[in-house]
């Protein structure tokens, strides 16, 4: 094929994609979860439950390893949020700085076990979840002077197992070794609001990082020829606690339901923060040779460990505003405020040559977040809304591939409605009108060994 009819190829694809984001209202990202892990799931925009690729169906459905063949695969993936803050609600600034770049890298494989053709073993360790903001110190308004970063870090090794049960059935299980790292830094100094606290702090730096267990179940079913239907369950990862050695007044007049909390003394601090369960069910079809169309649809069930956040240690309570405790508590809540999610992706394929294919994708979901949990995630602006994506793969040989993808949320806002935090509402009112946004790039590069 020319080079002619590959351009026009791929336009075609990019067309249908634009044309399905115009055509929708307003959906978002997955929380902080990426849409998928690794260059081929990338340029798919996750929809690869019922059309695994490569090694990395471990993580989106470990059916898939007996069905890929023997191979080693590596990605990185370099990964652009752009974070802004609008605080002039107050009388003060907006800051979009810190850190614009990261690497998210992927390792995964998969052999043939027990000197069998059905059964095969592999996995990989993968960075499959992440967020954080890294704002200079900027003007607050009556709010004073505002620090605010924070950095999330998920990591995942997936040993897997699958088995070709029937000619239409394939079953799969990964056993998931998970690693975490939560740091939260959110100050206000000098705040000028009539009867307000100067100072209100959550500073939980120096996170050591903590280990957690669960397991993905996951099966495939060839329905015809030319369609497959994929299923996943990923189980809730449980973490130990997340361990901080705090000074005293590292929480300080933080809001509570009834009234503000400090931590009076130092000590050991634990912060109570798991990863949600999740399902996905896909299906995949190549409704003539060379061309592959697949949607998923995810469940993911953020509410469950991202709603109320606990943080247990020693707390004074101030409950009458007068700066002094009257209550101990044993435990504090992070009020997140997160929904669950449901996740829509759609991805296509064209298989150009035999060595050259092009895909693209378009992955849509309700925010975890709304206007009424503004102010409470200003340090988290989970708010991404769509996700468009482009990706190719390039085959050298018998055994080496090369696949990239490229892949643009676009950038989407919240204003703060009915956030306000309880204590605070008599001072600043209701509505915090306050703004946080983001949009988002990536570029991802794999190269792939096939044995």
């Amino acid at each position: 094929m020319n080079s002619r009819r590959i351009v026009r190829w791929f336009g075609v694809l990019v067309t249908i994609i634009t044309t399905l984001a115009g055509s929708t209202s307003a959906w978002a990202t997955n929380g902080y979860q990426l849409i998928g892990v690794g260059s081929y799931q990338k340029g798919m925009a996750g929809a690869t439950t019922a059309a695994p690729h490569d090694a990395m169906c471990a993580l989106s459905n470990p059916a898939g390893m007996a069905l890929i063949g023997s191979r080693a695969d590596f990605n990185m993936e370099m990964f652009n949020p752009n974070r802004r803050v609008d605080l002039s609600s107050f009388g003060g600034g907006a800051n979009e700085g810190g850190s614009r770049m990261y690497g998210v890298p992927a390792i995964g494989w998969t052999a043939p076990a027990f000197n069998r053709t059905d059964v095969y073993f592999g996995g990989g360790m993968y960075g499959t979840s992440g967020l954080g903001v890294d704002y200079d110190v900027f003007d607050a308004g009556a709010f004073g002077q505002a620090d605010i970063f924070t950095a999330i870090q998920f990591w995942k090794m997936a040993p897997t197992i699958a088995a070709r049960v029937t000619d239409r059935l394939t079953l799969g299980i990964a056993l998931n070794g998970d690693y975490q790292s939560v740091e939260i830094n959110e100050t206000f100094r000098g705040i000028a609001l009539p009867g307000a606290p100067p100072v209100v702090s959550l500073d939980l730096a120096r996170s050591p990082g903590t280990f957690g267990i669960g397991t993905t179940l996951g099966a495939m079913y060839k329905v015809h020829d030319r369609v497959n239907v994929g299923f996943s369950y990923s189980s809730q990862q449980y973490f130990q606690n997340t361990e901080y050695r705090l000074p005293a007044g590292a929480v300080t007049n933080f809001p509570q339901s009834t009234g503000t909390a400090t931590n009076a003394t130092a000590g050991r601090y634990d912060l109570d923060l798991n990863y949600p369960q999740q399902w996905v069910l896909g299906i995949a079809a190549t409704p003539v040779d060379r061309w592959l169309v697949a949607f998923d649809v995810k469940w993911i069930n953020w509410a469950a460990t991202h709603d109320a956040v606990k943080l247990k240690g020693t707390f004074g309570l101030d409950t009458n505003g007068d700066g002094t405790a009257d209550q101990t508590l044993s435990s504090i809540s992070l009020p997140f405020g997160w929904d669950n999610q449901w996740v829509f992706a759609v991805g296509t394929q064209y298989q150009v040559t035999d060595a050259f294919a092009v895909r693209a994708g378009f992955n849509h979901a309700k925010a975890p977040i709304d206007a009424a949990d503004v102010f409470n995630n200003l340090a988290f602006p989970a708010v991404v809304e769509d996700h468009l994506t482009l990706g190719a793969t390039y085959r050298f040989g018998d055994h080496w591939e090369m696949s990239g993808a490229y892949k643009h949320a676009l950038r989407n806002e919240l204003t703060g409605k009915n956030d306000i935090p309880v204590p605070f509402q008599a001072l600043a009112g209701t509505d915090s009108n306050a703004k946080i946004a983001m949009d988002q790039n990536s570029f991802g590069v794999q190269l792939s060994y096939r044995f």
